[in-house]
């Protein structure tokens, strides 16, 4: 069995602890390993680990490159399908679909979402397996959670009350989708038995899928058709897709459809509300993760990072604390944080963390002011950034710690430790960590009228960035 993992969006109702640039499967809960991580770890169960593959964003490629890494697997960046932009599911599913299709032959085809906390593992792989059987059989396989809250959020599937027998298997028939039901809706649909949350999770065979797709999207179809299976060539037809998810597209249409129960704890981490559903609370109902010292407070969450947080006599509140930004949030608004990210979309401690990973290593930002940036970037050895200019920005670099490569213009230049070079806007450069065994660390002063992070045209570059 093949099986994808989808590593898409930004988890923005998870700010500021997720980012554009640090998404919500690189978060961990309850342990050290990320949603991501576990997500592979529980997958790797019932698929072998060259049958596991990703669709993520290409800003994400080396950021789950790096966290599977950390696991200590041999795992290549050949099991990862970027997506040269956002097009929801459908297509990044038909497109996955077909790689698997060409490369490996028909097999059936899990999907999974990378950010969803789940519990009870056995019992999952146990219902996954039999999934694996009836998807052998030409099913579309759809996967559902019995709903334990009034949850306006998600979506609903409404099933058959008596089961269904394809061979020695059993399934369900769906009824209906009940798309995202307002409050009073959701209280109704909780009180009946043969409705569940759509997980978002499915299985069948690679031919079955492209063939529903080819019957109820024909036009998607026809490019994914025209796409060579090569990575490097999905931006010929990625823009043409439309943003549209498979749920609405073909598995409420297809007539291939059955359901399956999940009997196990399972939550989409879709807001900060999902902390009180993980960890467990005190005697005043509260959730505290991280240093904090509390009086009289009641049915408050802190999730903090390196400070102490104190409180007192708080009531119903999130407090999200990161080393350059604080969210305090009441719990009836924590849908609303991601209209906060909106709001100000244009501010980099939204994208950004202070500390950002690149391929290449990490910076650092120490001070951002009206006019210059401060940074410590730190390069791997044998690593290299992009050949690259900026238009708006000059930057000076001054060496803290090894022996730095620098391309400026035509020259290659060598600095040690402690010199300096000027980088002027429009000039082509490059640095680079000659060293095979340590790192490099500079300090970067960038100053001009405009200093954001997307003021770069690259050249080259070693990780086919744009």
């Amino acid at each position: 069995m093949k099986s994808i993992i989808l590593a898409g969006g930004a988890g923005t109702r998870l700010w500021p602890k997720s980012r554009k640039f640090w998404p919500k499967f690189l978060l961990n809960f309850g342990d050290k390993k990320s949603l991501l991580q576990k997500t592979y770890q529980r997958i790797s169960k019932i698929s072998d680990k060259k049958d596991i593959f990703f669709i993520c964003n290409k800003e994400h490629k080396y950021l789950i490159k790096e966290n599977i890494l950390d696991l200590k697997v041999n795992f290549s960046e050949e099991y990862i399908i970027t997506e040269p932009e956002i097009r929801n599911t459908l297509p990044a599913i038909g497109v996955g679909a077909k790689f698997c299709l060409q490369k490996y032959g028909d097999d059936v085809l899990g999907i999974f979402p990378s950010d969803h906390y789940i519990k009870d593992e056995k019992k999952f792989l146990r219902t996954i397996k039999q999934a694996e059987k009836l998807a052998k059989e030409g099913f579309v396989v759809i996967f559902g959670i019995k709903p334990t809250r009034a949850e306006t959020g998600y979506g609903y599937i409404k099933v058959s009350n008596s089961k269904l027998r394809i061979k020695e298997f059993f399934g369900y028939k769906v009824e209906k989708f009940i798309e995202k039901p307002d409050l009073t809706k959701a209280k109704k649909l909780l009180e009946q038995r043969n409705v569940y949350w759509n997980s978002g999770m499915f299985m069948f065979k690679s031919s079955v899928i492209l063939e529903e797709i080819k019957k109820y999207e024909p036009q998607i179809y026809s490019l994914i058709e025209k796409w060579d299976c090569k990575i490097e060539n999905l931006d010929n037809i990625y823009s043409e897709f439309p943003s549209i998810s498979i749920d609405k597209s073909v598995i409420e249409k297809t007539d291939k459809l059955i359901f399956l129960p999940l009997n196990i704890f399972w939550d989409d981490v879709g807001s900060w509300a999902a902390l009180e559903r993980i960890y467990k609370k005190d005697k005043n109902q509260n959730v505290i993760i991280g240093e904090n010292v509390d009086i009289d407070s009641r049915n408050i969450s802190v999730f903090g990072d390196k400070r102490l947080i104190a409180t007192a006599g708080l009531k119903d509140l999130i407090i999200v604390d990161t080393e350059d930004a604080l969210l305090v949030v009441s719990k009836g608004y924590t849908e609303k944080v991601k209209f906060l990210v909106e709001k100000n979309h244009n501010s980099e401690t939204i994208s950004y963390h202070k500390t950002t990973l690149r391929p290449w290593g990490y910076y650092t930002v120490l001070e951002h002011k009206n006019g210059y940036k401060l940074k410590i970037i730190k390069v791997l050895p044998k690593k290299r950034l992009s050949l690259q200019k900026h238009q708006k920005r000059n930057e000076q670099w001054f060496v803290v710690f090894g022996r730095a490569k620098i391309i400026l213009g035509n020259k290659n230049i060598f600095l040690n430790k402690g010199e300096s070079i000027t980088i002027p806007k429009n000039t082509n450069h490059r640095l680079e960590n000659p060293s095979c065994d340590q790192e490099l660390e500079i300090v970067e002063i960038a100053h001009g009228k405009y200093i954001g992070e997307d003021d770069i045209i690259r050249m080259e570059d070693d990780f086919c960035r744009k």
